[in-house]
């Protein structure tokens, strides 16, 4: 696609774009959908990203008393290849192979009935947001990362967190955009300082033919990594604190 300028044909945004058209002045720019004049290198004025899933994570310390001492929110770079293969097998109803937690891989039917489930209770750290001190702050996830590199376990001793259990909001609608949150809060009691650098989302899911691959038996329950994320910087949570994290997944259109 190109645009007329007043300097003639050229490709948008070099100089001002006027009308597009052999003829001349038959459609004006401004009467353009903005997608169709999209550019990525411009600004939020051409940017058409309203209309997607976006995702944000909000990181909330709290001391023993509940008082705040620091919170935050930074963008989520989170679904991974394993969500976006469940999406396509069930839109598909077709088979796809996922990798589960464990390094395993588990093919699965979107053709058939299932769940997958994040609402993990307090104590498991099979599923739900799990989090890690394996990353380095700051990199670029992986999107075919299936478990945390190092999980902090649950526990009251050293080197341990205790995993509250996950729950998830109702969907709620605010002009344009709908969104639900996904929230689990980490206490430290283990006597020293914990460093938080990644952050997973992982599923329970059972149903969907699911079947081993390499023995090729039936496979009730298991748990997948959906999305992985990086904080900007490390999260120390100190002996006594409480670390939240909040998932927002919200659609504008």
């Amino acid at each position: 696609m190109v645009f007329v300028s007043h300097g003639g044909i050229e490709p948008y945004p070099g100089g001002l774009p006027v009308y597009l058209g052999p003829k001349g002045n038959e459609v004006y720019f401004s009467e353009l959908p903005v997608d169709a004049y999209y550019n990525s290198k411009n600004g939020d004025i051409d940017d058409p990203s309203g209309v997607q899933v976006k995702a944000f994570l909000t990181f909330k310390i709290t001391d023993a008393n509940g008082t705040v001492i620091k919170e935050w929110t930074e963008p989520a770079h989170s679904l991974n290849s394993n969500f976006a293969t469940i999406i396509w097998a069930l839109w598909d109803a077709t088979s796809a192979t996922l990798t589960d937690t464990g390094g395993t891989a588990i093919s699965i039917n979107g053709a058939s009935g299932g769940a997958w489930a994040v609402t993990a209770p307090s104590g498991n750290t099979s599923y739900g947001i799990l989090i890690g001190s394996g990353a380095t702050a700051g990199g670029t996830p992986s999107p075919s990362l299936d478990n945390l590199v190092a999980q902090i376990p649950q526990g009251t001793s050293s080197g341990q967190i205790e995993y509250g259990a996950v729950s998830v909001s109702s969907v709620s609608g605010s002009g344009q955009t709908t969104s639900f949150t996904i929230s689990r809060s980490f206490t430290n009691v283990s006597g020293a300082t914990l460093t938080v650098t990644e952050i997973g989302l992982a599923v329970y899911m059972t149903g969907f033919a699911m079947t081993n691959v390499s023995t090729h038996s039936t496979v009730t329950s298991d748990y997948f990594l959906i999305a992985y994320d990086i904080p900007s910087s490390a999260i120390s949570v100190q002996n006594g604190q409480t670390l939240t994290i909040t998932y927002t997944f919200s659609v504008t259109t």
